[in-house]
């Protein structure tokens, strides 16, 4: 009797993609235009421009998201890195023939120092999307802890390296574990529940189909010997390409319906049929176009990402939000200067594959 009525309260709510590539295009364009003419400084508002509309265009129960970043901040983020590029590429044109140990010194310096680094960019990329992102006049929040960070993105990635790949499904388990069980809406934080043995199962079967397509390859190529050598490596192009698909589809799927925020949870429904022949079809679009049909493409893609995702409520979704509203005008919200100069990079690190 209790299943029965909690199935009658639950609700379903498709996520909508509006975006059209028309529109798209002239954004795109511009953006690039802008950014050449101002020798890449621009490349920070064309980012914020283009995020706005793909927020914009995103709907959940006829409301969209926002995306609210300022891109002096993202501007400065990029002027720091530029900084950081210069330390390694200047020792090493300039210094190489003359004193190559002080290169080899600095150079290693610089190796040690982006380790260190890298997890605080992480860190702060992540919350800087977050913080700029809202629903319903809500922002996204994201908190973890740096050395966390460096456990995940330096360890476990030099680890899944040094294990040739046999820890990699852990590494994605623990990635996205990171970025979900770190993040929250409003006052409400996000679970991730996902078995990590799910991500062993799609990353081994994804290995085994490979392998076994690789095997009847072989064994087509000498049956069929006459065939020219470039329709055989396009059939090994679109062997890696369905592998691809399938894992990425896969993961998203499981990652996206291993999420749950309140007693609200997502669902991902990616088919790796439609993943293929999307990728197939965007590359050759782009490929005989010389890019030009790149906003067409990824209209395209997000189109069909957000078809493919729905959120599915237990409780009263609207008395969810409102409860949020109430959390966020009873705790308050402090924005410091500090804050505001920590969380000016943003580099994009999604959740799934």
């Amino acid at each position: 009797m209790e299943t029965m009525q909690k199935e009658e309260s639950t609700k379903l709510y498709p996520f909508q993609f509006t975006g059209k590539a028309d529109e798209y295009f002239k954004i795109w364009i511009s953006n690039i235009f802008l950014s050449i003419i101002t020798l890449g400084i621009y490349s920070a508002w064309a980012k914020v421009r283009r995020n706005r509309y793909f927020y914009a265009n995103t709907y959940l129960q006829d409301s969209p998201f926002e995306y609210l970043a300022d891109p002096l901040k993202i501007l400065k983020g990029r002027l720091i890195v530029f900084g950081l590029f210069c330390l390694y590429y200047i020792p090493s044109k300039f210094l190489s023939g003359v004193l190559p140990v002080l290169v080899i010194s600095i150079l290693a310096l610089f190796a040690i120092l982006m380790i260190i680094i890298i997890p605080w960019i992480v860190v702060k990329s992540i919350a800087f999307r977050a913080r700029n992102s809202s629903y319903r006049n809500i922002r996204f929040r994201f908190k973890a802890r740096y050395f966390e960070a460096m456990g995940v993105f330096v360890g476990l990635l030099l680890l899944s390296v040094l294990s040739l790949g046999l820890l990699y499904p852990y590494f994605v388990y623990r990635k996205n574990k990171f970025i979900i069980n770190n993040s929250g809406y409003g006052q409400t934080p996000l679970v991730f529940f996902a078995p990590l043995k799910s991500f062993y199962q799609i990353y081994i079967k994804g290995v085994g189909l490979f392998l076994l397509a690789m095997i009847l390859s072989a064994f087509l190529g000498i049956a069929l010997s006459a065939l020219p050598t470039a329709v055989l490596y396009l059939a090994l192009i679109a062997l890696f390409l369905g592998v691809q698909a399938y894992t990425r589809a896969s993961v998203t799927n499981l990652v996206w319906s291993h999420i749950s925020i309140g007693n609200n949870r997502f669902v991902s429904s990616l088919r790796t049929g439609d993943i293929l022949g999307i990728n197939i079809t965007n590359s050759f679009a782009i490929s005989f176009t010389l890019g030009l049909m790149t906003p067409w493409a990824r209209i395209r893609l997000m189109r069909y990402r957000l078809q493919n995702l729905k959120l599915i409520a237990a409780d009263n979704f609207d008395s969810f939000i409102a409860g949020e509203q109430e959390k966020i005008s009873a705790v308050g919200e402090e924005i410091s200067d500090f804050y505001d100069m920590a969380n000016f990079f943003d580099v994009d690190f999604d959740i799934g594959i």
